[in-house]
């Protein structure tokens, strides 16, 4: 999965840059945390690019007719940190660090921490300024889709607005279908990633199936003594229904989170269900036991509870009261506490 539907304001952009180069080309310079003895690779188009490192320093030079999507690693043939190109001067700074790498070993895994001569750059910074100020707030919904609406109306060529869009449907869907389709009206679909365009529909249709105020379906699945426990809608308490996978490192960087929760929450009707999408018990269990997650845990190897959501990703999860009708789709952990906290007082 793309990187960019994990934290999709977090988005590295480059577009509408503040520099122009010479011949309508790009011209990236970069800057490494530390020393490193190898190359950078630069991934765009049908293009693959390599520098050797020189002091921590590299550099690339190249060409793109529109705004394209590309990636820097420091591994050969694989795809690491996302960026967006345009023809113009880019400043990188970067920092790189060991990481298991499909069961390769550890290998350098490059990740950008700043980047300047871009106005999209900007447009990213305030976007994610946005979601800082306002996500904890009442009228949130309708601030975001202001802000939607103005970003993808100044910015419709961009695929960063493509990109943002598809990420807010996928991970984030607090708009309405009618809202979404709108944002989506808006868009120059010729200037946007295909594959953006396709998460954005999926994640469209998933909310059609099972929406805030509907019931969650009855499903029977295996638990970790590998006994049928049947779920038929009714819960003890307010329940996290969460989808990962040991596989997932976004899903294993939340799991701590929901640790702490469930913590915070030990006094209040609330509990969580996890249903991990692993094709292998033994990874299953060892990632229950390592990340400590003491609630019931089931297996979904055929992906049947999965599918009929029609989830196009995770981590992601569904809140639902003790009768099954869902409360939140894909909540935060803010939205989580808040939702438990104001049934608990009345």
């Amino acid at each position: 999965m793309n990187l960019k539907y994990l934290l999709p304001f977090l988005i590295i952009a480059l577009h509408s840059c503040d520099k122009t180069v010479e011949n309508k080309s790009f011209e990236i310079s970069g800057l490494l945390n530390d020393d490193f003895d190898g190359y950078v690779y630069l991934y765009y188009g049908n293009t693959i690019d390599s520098v050797l490192v020189n002091k921590r320093k590299f550099q690339f030079n190249g060409k793109v007719d529109n705004v394209e999507e590309g990636y820097l690693s420091l591994k050969s043939g694989a795809k690491q940190e996302g960026l967006y190109l345009e023809n113009c001067t880019i400043d990188l700074k970067t920092e790189f660090d060991y990481r298991e790498y499909n069961d390769e070993g550890q290998f350098p895994f490059i990740s950008i921490t700043s980047i300047e001569g871009t106005n999209t750059e900007k447009i990213r910074k305030d976007y994610y300024d946005f979601n800082q100020k306002n996500q904890n707030k009442e009228d949130f919904p309708n601030l975001l889709y202001k802000k939607l609406d103005t970003l993808i109306t100044e910015n419709s060529d961009n695929p960063f607005s493509g990109g943002i869009l598809a990420g807010n449907a996928r991970l984030r869907p607090i708009l309405s279908k009618k809202e979404f389709i709108h944002l989506y009206s808006k868009l120059d679909t010729a200037k946007q990633n295909k594959s953006d365009l396709s998460l954005f529909k999926r994640s469209i249709a998933s909310l059609e199936k099972y929406p805030e105020g509907k019931s969650f379906f009855e499903f029977t699945l295996p638990n970790k003594e590998n006994e049928m426990l049947h779920f038929d809608n009714k819960y003890d308490k307010i329940t996290l229904i969460d989808f990962w996978a040991s596989s997932c490192a976004p899903c294993r960087k939340t799991n701590p989170k929901y640790v702490a929760l469930k913590n915070r929450l030990k006094n209040f009707n609330f509990d969580i269900l996890g249903i991990s999408i692993d094709t292998n018990r033994e990874d299953w269990l060892k990632a229950i036991d390592k990340d400590k997650l003491e609630w019931t845990n089931l297996i979904d190897i055929k992906k049947e509870v999965y599918d009929k959501l029609d989830v196009v990703g995770i981590p992601y999860s569904y809140l639902v009261d003790e009768n099954g009708i869902i409360l939140k789709v894909n909540p935060n952990i803010q939205e989580i506490e808040k939702i438990v906290r104001e049934k608990a007082s009345r």
